[in-house]
């Protein structure tokens, strides 16, 4: 049985944001230019395809990329400046496609949850790469590392 089969339609859009949501949640924290936006939400989508492609992938994440590719799953979430609210909105939808995860797919949870932080971790090096000279490390690291503390206590993952 493949993995979306045991989600709704409308359950699987909520699991398949998941990596976008958390890509928006490292734009919101620190938030910059729409280029860098741009960048950073195509970070999220490259560990998706990075993730499907590898040889020992998640399931839920090959089912993931392939929905993408097919058009079945959509990457508009929506703009977020940083605003509290705006963050908490997307932390509330990643809630909600965590607890799907573990309720329909609980094999899979931990090892999501997992991969997730690291498309977090992926999202905040592209975010750093993509800075302008002298800004490197600077500009926003603290609003980016407390995100990514968010996050791991959220997915349940140890910081590195």
């Amino acid at each position: 049985m493949a993995v979306r089969e045991a989600f709704t339609a409308e359950e699987w859009q909520a699991v398949g944001a998941a990596p976008f949501l958390v890509g928006l949640y490292m734009v919101g924290a620190s938030p910059r230019g729409p280029m860098v936006v741009v960048t950073e939400m195509l970070a999220a989508e490259k560990a998706v395809t990075l993730e499907a492609h590898h040889p020992d992938a998640l399931p839920i994440v090959k089912e993931i990329d392939a929905d993408l590719v097919a058009e079945v799953l959509t990457r508009d979430l929506g703009v977020i400046d940083g605003a509290a609210d705006d963050q908490a909105r997307v932390l509330g939808e990643l809630a909600r496609a965590l607890a799907l995860v573990e309720a329909q797919a609980p094999t899979m949870d931990s090892a999501f949850r997992a991969w997730l932080f690291r498309v977090a971790e992926h999202v905040a090096r592209t975010a750093t790469e993509g800075a302008p000279p002298g800004a490197r490390g600077r500009r926003g690291s603290g609003e980016v590392a407390a995100a990514l503390k968010t996050l791991a206590g959220m997915l349940g993952v140890p910081r590195r």
